[in-house]
């Protein structure tokens, strides 16, 4: 878990890992999916925006995205960061050690002032793949997907009417 010394996050992407290309995913379940270069800590961090492949490893396998290591069910919190869509309340955040949130929550500039939204990660969610494509995707990644398009990031995902702390966002 997190010691203090950590300043960039786990799942961040780096300058370094800026090319995509499209390869099976064992992260979702094997699907074609966009990918990058493994290259944490290679030039700068870019805190706006995970690493494609780090994000569905660390929702598939339950990492903490501040330090990278898996939570325990009794040690798994997260922010209720995400949006409604469709009947469904989603989030890419996956969630985090209580310890790696408490340091996060000093040293991240999108989470201070988040302390009322840190909870236990609730139950009864699923997991969902987020497709990406078209003439939009081509441009900002280069490549040409193919029509059916392919996996960016993993999403959990409640239904609307579990959704209960949906109206305590402030």
């Amino acid at each position: 878990m997190v010691g203090m010394t950590i300043s960039v996050p786990w799942n961040a992407a780096w300058s370094a890992e800026e090319s995509y290309e499209i390869r099976p995913c064992r992260y979702a379940s094997g699907c074609p999916a966009l990918w990058s270069p493994h290259r944490p800590g290679v030039g700068k961090p870019i805190f706006a925006r995970p690493h494609m492949v780090r994000q569905r490893r660390s929702i598939a396998e339950w990492r903490c995205t501040v330090c990278g290591e898996k939570t325990a069910p009794n040690d798994r919190w997260w922010f209720r960061l995400g949006d409604f869509r469709d009947g469904w309340f989603m989030t890419t955040e996956a969630p985090v050690h209580h310890a790696c949130a408490r340091h996060a929550l000093k040293v991240c500039p999108h989470l201070r002032g988040r302390e009322h939204d840190l909870e236990p990660m609730p139950g009864g969610f699923y997991i969902l793949k987020s497709m990406i494509g078209g003439p939009v995707s081509e441009r900002d990644f280069g490549l040409n997907f193919p029509p059916q398009g392919v996996v960016g990031h993993l999403k959990i995902a409640w239904p609307e009417n579990r959704a209960c702390w949906s109206n305590r966002h402030g």
